[in-house]
């Protein structure tokens, strides 16, 4: 291969590497997106329980007891699907697979593309709920459980505010 031909190859591999850096790094934004939504909802819904148990006068302890339950749940929840590892913890768990920084330049774009395709993870059709038990081996890994705990937190959080609010009117 020629000089010229060999910096072709080189500016290439810099705009794949570029490429798969990008995805990577829009992957562990949706990550911190959808992990943000994990603390607030549980705080917010416990201080509707509060105001609700404080200033609702009591008319239905049972109600109020169930709301109580569902922030308890809420926050485990919320702490059990927030618990995965951040991609510093994948990168980590492959530092075998870290280049040397002493490699040829295209040998070591090469060997760091195939680093980041790994922790991303192999191409999905679609996003994959799961329990808060499930392993992360991956970024999108990571992404799809964060957004099923977000959503089972929101859902939890619909059921706290309508016991609530029956509570609050029975």
């Amino acid at each position: 291969m020629g000089e010229g031909a060999q910096d072709d190859h080189l500016e290439t591999l810099k705009a794949v590497y570029a490429r798969v850096c990008n995805e990577r790094d829009r992957l562990r934004d949706a990550r911190g997106h959808f992990a943000r939504g994990l603390g607030p909802a549980p705080a917010s819904a416990g201080i509707a329980t509060a105001l609700v148990a404080a200033f609702g006068g009591g008319k239905n302890e049972l109600l109020l007891g169930l709301a109580a339950a569902g922030l308890f749940l809420m926050v485990l929840v919320s702490i059990w699907y927030d618990g995965k590892p951040a991609y510093r913890h994948l990168y980590t768990d492959r530092l075998d697979q870290v280049p040397p920084d002493s490699l040829a330049p295209q040998a070591w774009y090469r060997a760091m593309i195939d680093l980041e395709k790994d922790i991303y993870g192999a191409p999905r059709g679609r996003n994959r709920s799961g329990p808060p038990w499930k392993e992360v081996n991956d970024l999108q890994d990571g992404v799809d459980l964060e957004r099923t705990g977000l959503r089972v937190v929101q859902v939890l959080w619909v059921v706290v505010v309508g016991l609530l609010v029956t509570a609050a009117v029975i």
